[in-house]
């Protein structure tokens, strides 16, 4: 951890980013993102998370044009190279596709697809299954069934 105050300042605005991001699912009635180590996460998190690094270091991160600062973001698994805020990846949930399947997730309602969500420092990771590709008998926690 630095000591530097500019990249302390960076590091709190990015932790508040990410708790406020929990905030806003919560609020939305959706269930808290899980808090989980990249060595523990299931796959579909690690290779989304993968594509998002290769990324950043490569200088291929792309960005919504809404963001500006720290703030609440989401990283889709369908579009791992892409950063966005808070109210695109809302308005994203009615059109996904299904991360098995391909085919349209249903996300428009809670009830739709089923969401599996983690939350990292900054940004959400989330996925999406249709209800046929989702564990028959139901979703544990937000894993679905953890394909």
């Amino acid at each position: 951890m630095s000591d530097d105050p500019a990249q302390l300042a960076v590091t709190d605005q990015i932790r508040a980013a990410g708790e406020h991001a929990e905030r806003l699912l919560i609020a939305s009635g959706r269930p808290a993102p899980v808090r989980t180590t990249p060595e523990q996460a299931p796959p579909w998190f690690r290779e989304t998370r993968a594509v998002m690094l290769r990324a950043e270091e490569d200088g291929s991160l792309r960005h919504c044009d809404h963001l500006a600062a720290p703030q609440p973001t989401a990283i889709l698994a369908e579009a791992a190279d892409r950063l966005v805020c808070w109210d695109c990846y809302t308005r994203a949930q009615a059109r996904r596709s299904c991360h098995l399947c391909g085919g349209p997730a249903g996300t428009q309602s809670l009830h739709g697809g089923v969401e599996a969500v983690i939350r990292g420092p900054a940004a959400v990771y989330s996925r999406v299954l249709c209800r046929s590709c989702a564990e028959p008998t139901g979703p544990r926690g937000t894993f679905g069934n953890g394909r």
